[in-house]
């Protein structure tokens, strides 16, 4: 497979299952989801990724930086914007999912906190875990999953401002992301550009990608039901 083939598959991927067209982005941003469905978005997410997010990328970090030094800056970065919002200035990403419970859904944080998730993002979060620990080599996958959520993010801010008139210091985790997962994306190419140097590596990224991919997928789904 040459590389131009690769990169073809990469993006056949990244467009199946681009979160930022899932149906649940789109009825946020035509203001048609209910609030339950806003409170199970937030409950999903923070078992998926929010929750461990800062941790899950140091430990990727500490594999990282046994394999490749530029990758482990690259995996550094990352670990500042996720754990303290350094990049854009804003707060921690598990901080700023609290603030929209809070203040858009008027919830009180214990609940978030204390919440029980779906198998599906359950099984999202431990394959994260798993890919951060044994399978660091192909973790641009997750940068692909990021570029996505930039867009979905996108919509789902000009909805929740538009149609459930929320105010942007609620939504700091949207507006947010919509930056720093565009950048985290750029991030992940770099990853796979730098550390997939043979046939074999690629072959295997393209299925950690997909089954990343449609894990993620499966619980986005799970916010719906």
């Amino acid at each position: 497979m040459d590389m131009q083939t690769f990169w073809r598959e990469v993006e056949k991927i990244a467009d199946e299952f681009n979160i930022g067209r899932h149906p649940l982005v789109q009825r946020i941003n035509e203001g048609k989801a209910a609030k339950e469905h806003l409170k199970q978005f937030a409950i999903e997410h923070y078992e998926m990724t929010v929750r461990d997010s800062g941790p899950y990328i140091a430990q990727g970090y500490v594999n990282m930086a046994k394999l490749d030094a530029l990758g482990a800056e690259l995996m550094a970065e990352n670990f500042a914007e996720e754990a303290m919002g350094e990049h854009t200035h804003t707060g921690g990403h598990c901080e700023l999912l609290y603030e929209f419970w809070e203040k858009g859904l008027g919830l009180p944080r214990e609940e978030l906190a204390t919440s029980s998730a779906s198998a599906a993002a359950r099984a999202m979060n431990a394959y994260f875990w798993h890919m951060m620990t044994n399978k660091i080599r192909y973790s641009g996958a997750l940068g692909m999953l990021e570029g996505g959520f930039s867009l979905a993010c996108e919509k789902m801010l000009a909805g929740l401002q538009t149609h459930y008139g929320m105010k942007p210091e609620a939504l700091r985790f949207f507006s947010g992301h919509v930056e720093a997962d565009r950048e985290h994306g750029k991030t992940g190419r770099k990853l796979i550009e730098k550390l997939l140097a043979t046939e074999r590596d690629r072959q295997e990224f393209l299925k950690e990608a997909r089954c990343l991919a449609q894990l993620y997928w499966n619980g986005w789904e799970a916010m719906s039901q």
